[in-house]
C-alpha cells in the first residue's frame, strides 16, 4: 500500500519533518527545487548566455524601454484617435477568427439571462469551503483578474458563473462533483493558451446550464521517478517549467517539450489533451497512457458520480495497493507526496510498477511511423488511439500524468539550409531527414520567405524577449500583461499592443544574425535543421547524407546550367549556443508575429494548422475562385509534414468563406485538420472522434460543444 515516503529534512536548514508511520522503498533520494526556482534559473541562464554574445546583442533595459515607450505612445495616440481605431476594428477578422472588438458585453451572458437554481446560487459559497475564498472568482463580471480565464488566446470569449482554482487533487475532484451536482457544466482549463476556443466558456449556445471554469494551474507539482527516466506531473505543470526542472535534476536527460510554445508555458496536461507537439522528431507528439483522470456519469439511482481512473502505474499508488473502505486512496497519497515536493522536502524517489513499465508514457512508435513514406498523416487531433486522456479536449478531467524523459544529445549542430524550389526541399526531407528511424534529426523546421519576412518585420521584440528572459513564468507574466491591456475599457485596447509592437519593431536590431536572415530573404524555401549525437554515430551519418545530397544536387544544377541566374542549395551553421537560441526563438514567435503584422498593417488574417500525408511533397493550391492573399505564411514541422499556415487579406474580404474553402482544399489533398491545436469550437471532428468523446462524457457536462458536438445535456438525447 502507498504510504508517505520517509522525509529526511527541509532544504535550506529548515526543521526536520516527522515521517509517516509507513513508507515506501522508492530507491535513491533526490532534492527537488521548486518550479519557480528552476524557471528562474533557466531565465538567468538564458540571459547570461546571450549577454556573453558580444557580437550580436541588445541590452535588456533597451528592450524594456522600447516596450514602455510603445505603451505610453499607444495610450496617447489611442486616446486621440479612438473613433478612427474603432472603425478599423469593426468586423475585422484576426488569426483564428478573433475579432478586433468583442460584443459579448453588449449581448449579456447566458448565466445572467438564465434564472439560477438555489444550488447554482450557492455553488460559489460551496466551492469556497473546498478551496478557500481566495481561489473562487466571480466569472459574471469581467475584471483584470478574471479576464485571463474568460477570453481565449486567439479565439473564444464567454462569462462563467464562477472560476475555481483547486490546490490539491482531492479539491479538484470535490469541485468537479459540486459543479455537476449543481447542474452546471465544467470548462477544464490549464494556462489558457489554446488557439481554437475550447478552453473558455461559450455563451452563445442553446444550452441553459451555467458554466464554471475549473482552472488546474495551481496543481504544479512534479517529480522524477525511475532514476529520472520518467517524470510525474500534476495537471498544472507548465512545459517550460518541466523542461527547466529536468535539465537541473538530470543534465543528461530532457523532457518531451523543450521547443515550440514553451515560452507561453502551456500545461503538460493540455499537451496530452490535444496531442500537441511534434517539433522534436525523435519524440513525437505529447502522449501518455499513464494518467490519473476523472470521468462523470450517472448511477442507477440518478446520482452524478465522479469516477477516478488510475493508470499511473507507480508502486504504492496503484488501486490494488489500497484495501476497500480503508480510508486511504491513491489521490490522497499523491496529494501529500506532491505537497512535500512543492515545499522542498527531500523524498525517496518513486518507481514504476511492473504493470506501469508495460504502459506507454510517450509515443514510442513515432520514430518508425514518421519514416514510413506513405499517404497516411503522421499525427492529427482526431486520432482515437490510446487511453482516454489522450486527445480528450476536456471531455475528461486530467489530474496527473507520467511522461518519459529522453536522452539529451552529447553534441548538437544546427544549420540554416536554403533551397531553390519546393521539389528539392521535399527531396531533402525524404532522402536526408527521414532516411531511417535511428538517424532522425532532433528537429527540422521549415520557413517560407513570407514567414521570414513577417517574423523579421513584426517579431523582433518578441524574439529578443525570449532570448533574454528565457521561457516559463516571466514570459507567461508578460503574456498576461498583454492580455490585460487588451481588456482595458477603451475601444483601441484590443489592438493596441500589437499595433505598437509593430511600430517599434524596426527600432531594435535584427533578431538573428544576418548570415541567416539574408538567406531567408533570398530563398523561398528554408529549413532550420538541428542534429545531435546520441552515442551511436548518428550525427556523423546524418552529416554524410546531408553533404552527399547537397553535392549531388548542386553538381546536377551546374551540369544543367541551372545555376546561371538561378540558385543552388546553401547552408549556414550556427556557431554558438547564442545562435541556436536566436534561431529557435525566431521560429517559434511566428504565430505571434503574424497577428502583430496584420494588426500593424491594418489587414486581417486566418490561421490554419493541418497535417499532410507523409508522402505529400507540394503546397495545397488555393481554389481558382479564392481571393488572392496579400501574404501566405507557411511554416511547418517539416519532418512530420504538419503545417501552420497564416494567410493575410485586405480589410473587406470575407475571411470566413476563404477559411472554409482553404480547409476543403487541404482535405482534397489528403490532409487532416487540425493537426495539433485541437478542434475546440473551430473545427468539426470526424464521427468516430465524436463518438469517443461521447463515451468519455455521456452526460455532456465536461466542455460541451467541442468539435461540433451538441451543447445540450446528454447531447440532446433523452
Amino acid at each position: 500500500m502507498l504510504m508517505l515516503l520517509p522525509i529526511s529534512a527541509r532544504l535550506s536548514g529548515q526543521a526536520i519533518r516527522p515521517s509517516s508511520s509507513k513508507s515506501l522503498s522508492f530507491g535513491r533520494s533526490l532534492t527537488l527545487r521548486s518550479s519557480s526556482t528552476a524557471a528562474a534559473a533557466t531565465a538567468s541562464s538564458a540571459a547570461n548566455n546571450n549577454a556573453n554574445n558580444n557580437n550580436f546583442s541588445i541590452k535588456l533595459p533597451t528592450v524594456a524601454a522600447l516596450v514602455g515607450a510603445s505603451l505610453l505612445t499607444g495610450y496617447c495616440v489611442g486616446s486621440v484617435h479612438t473613433e478612427q481605431i474603432t472603425e478599423i476594428q469593426k468586423d475585422r477578422a484576426l488569426p483564428k477568427g478573433e475579432r478586433g472588438c468583442c460584443s459579448c458585453d453588449e449581448e449579456g451572458s447566458k448565466e445572467e439571462a438564465t434564472k439560477l437554481t438555489e444550488s447554482q446560487t450557492q455553488l460559489s459559497t460551496k466551492l469556497q469551503k473546498i478551496v478557500g475564498k481566495d481561489h473562487v472568482h466571480d466569472g459574471l463580471h469581467e475584471s483584470s483578474s478574471t479576464g485571463k480565464f474568460l477570453k481565449g488566446a486567439r479565439l473564444g470569449y464567454g462569462k462563467a458563473l464562477c472560476i475555481v482554482q483547486p490546490g490539491t487533487l482531492e479539491q479538484a475532484i470535490k469541485c468537479l462533483q459540486a459543479i455537476v451536482d449543481a447542474g452546471c457544466v465544467v470548462v477544464p482549463q490549464g494556462s489558457n493558451t489554446g488557439l481554437t476556443g475550447g478552453s473558455v466558456p461559450r455563451n452563445d449556445t442553446e444550452d441553459t446550464r451555467p458554466s464554471v471554469v475549473l482552472s488546474m494551474k495551481r496543481l504544479d507539482a512534479h517529480f522524477p521517478i525511475d532514476d529520472g527516466k520518467r517524470v510525474v506531473c500534476l495537471a498544472g505543470v507548465g512545459i517550460s517549467t518541466l523542461a527547466s526542472s529536468i535539465s537541473n535534476w538530470f543534465p543528461d536527460r530532457e523532457s518531451h517539450s523543450i521547443l515550440g510554445s514553451t515560452f507561453l508555458n502551456p500545461t503538460t496536461a493540455a499537451g496530452v489533451a490535444f496531442g500537441s507537439g511534434g517539433t522534436l522528431m525523435r519524440k513525437g507528439p505529447a502522449r501518455t497512457d499513464r494518467a490519473l483522470y476523472c470521468k462523470v456519469s450517472r448511477n442507477k439511482w440518478g446520482e452524478n458520480t465522479v469516477e477516478v481512473v488510475n493508470t499511473l502505474g507507480i508502486e504504492g499508488l496503484q488501486d490494488s495497493d489500497f484495501q476497500e473502505h480503508s480510508g486511504e486512496n491513491p489521490v490522497q497519497k499523491l496529494d501529500v507526496y506532491a505537497n512535500d515536493v512543492r515545499q522542498g522536502y527531500r523524498r525517496t524517489m518513486a518507481k514504476s510498477s511492473k504493470t506501469g513499465l508495460q504502459i506507454k508514457a510517450s509515443d514510442t512508435d513515432y520514430q518508425e511511423k514518421v519514416c514510413q513514406y506513405t499517404k497516411d498523416v503522421s499525427r492529427h487531433n482526431s486520432d482515437t488511439t490510446g487511453e482516454d486522456c489522450n486527445r480528450s479536449e476536456g471531455k475528461v478531467l486530467i489530474l496527473a500524468t507520467v511522461h518519459d524523459t529522453f536522452q539529451a544529445p552529447s553534441k548538437k549542430r544546427m544549420f540554416w539550409v536554403s533551397f531553390p524550389d519546393m521539389e528539392t526541399t521535399a527531396a531533402f526531407r525524404r532522402e536526408v531527414c527521414l532516411d531511417n528511424p535511428a538517424d532522425l534529426p532532433i528537429s527540422c523546421e521549415y520557413l517560407d520567405r513570407d514567414s521570414v519576412d513577417i517574423i523579421d518585420r513584426s517579431g523582433r521584440i518578441a524574439t529578443y524577449l525570449i532570448r533574454y528572459l528565457g521561457t516559463g513564468d516571466i514570459m507567461g507574466y508578460l503574456w498576461n500583461v498583454k492580455s490585460a491591456i487588451g481588456e482595458l475599457p477603451f475601444s483601441w485596447a484590443p489592438l493596441f499592443c500589437d499595433k505598437f509592437l509593430h511600430v517599434f519593431n524596426n527600432w531594435v536590431p535584427e533578431a538573428i544574425p544576418s548570415k541567416f536572415l539574408n538567406k531567408g530573404r533570398e530563398y523561398d524555401h528554408n529549413c532550420m535543421v538541428a542534429v545531435g549525437e546520441f552515442g551511436d554515430g548518428s550525427l556523423d551519418r546524418f552529416m554524410e547524407r546531408m553533404d552527399a545530397f547537397i553535392k549531388k544536387d548542386n553538381d546536377k544544377a551546374l551540369a544543367d546550367d541551372v545555376s546561371e541566374g538561378g540558385k543552388m542549395i546553401t547552408y549556414v551553421e550556427a556557431e554558438s549556443q547564442a545562435d541556436i537560441t536566436a534561431l529557435n526563438a525566431f521560429r517559434f514567435v511566428a504565430a505571434l508575429a503574424f497577428k502583430t503584422y496584420v494588426v500593424g498593417e491594418d489587414l486581417q488574417g486566418i490561421s490554419v494548422d493541418y497535417g499532410l500525408p507523409k508522402n505529400y511533397e507540394g503546397v495545397p493550391p488555393l481554389a481558382d475562385s479564392a481571393v488572392k492573399p496579400l501574404k501566405r505564411m507557411r511554416y511547418s514541422h517539416f519532418g512530420c509534414n504538419v503545417i501552420h499556415e497564416d494567410i493575410a487579406y485586405a480589410l473587406g474580404v470575407d475571411t470566413h468563406t476563404e477559411h472554409m474553402a482553404f480547409k476543403q482544399a487541404v482535405e482534397v489533398e489528403g490532409g487532416k485538420l487540425p493537426a495539433e491545436h485541437g478542434h475546440g469550437t473551430e473545427y468539426r471532428a470526424p464521427q468516430d472522434t465524436q463518438k469517443r468523446w461521447m463515451n468519455m462524457d455521456p452526460l455532456n457536462v465536461l466542455n460541451p460543444g467541442i468539435g461540433g458536438l451538441s451543447y445540450l445535456p446528454k447531447y440532446g438525447q433523452k
